[in-house]
């Protein structure tokens, strides 16, 4: 199995965690480290790299592109989507500034 996974990174102090989760997907503090949650499903973690500097490079573009194609995206998607995905992405590029959100790209196999 392989994917990519959003999560905090090793050394986030606790009192980071509510900014983490604030910031990140919904689920960035629910189910503990990425290796630990293969770990307990049955897989052993082959490789975890971090692609975060990548990620956010994405991220950045990819609000940038949907700043330019406004008008096009909220007739497309509707006003309330269009403006929470943007924020979405924003709080994302905020977390990861802030260092308190990566991105791994984690390959795994079944044991």
């Amino acid at each position: 199995m392989a994917g990519y996974v959003i999560h905090t990174p090793r050394d986030l102090e606790p009192v980071a965690e509510p900014r983490a989760s604030e910031l990140g997907p919904s689920d960035v503090l629910g189910f503990g480290r990425p290796e630990e949650l293969l770990r307990t499903t049955g897989f052993s973690v082959v490789t975890q790299q971090d692609v975060t500097d990548v990620f956010r490079v994405t991220c950045g573009a990819i609000v940038e592109a949907r700043e330019q194609l406004e008008a096009e995206l909220r007739t497309e998607m509707g006003d309330e989507v269009y403006e929470e995905d943007q924020a979405k992405k924003r709080r994302m590029l905020i977390g990861i500034s802030e260092g308190v959100l990566v991105r791994s790209l984690v390959v795994a196999v079944k044991r």
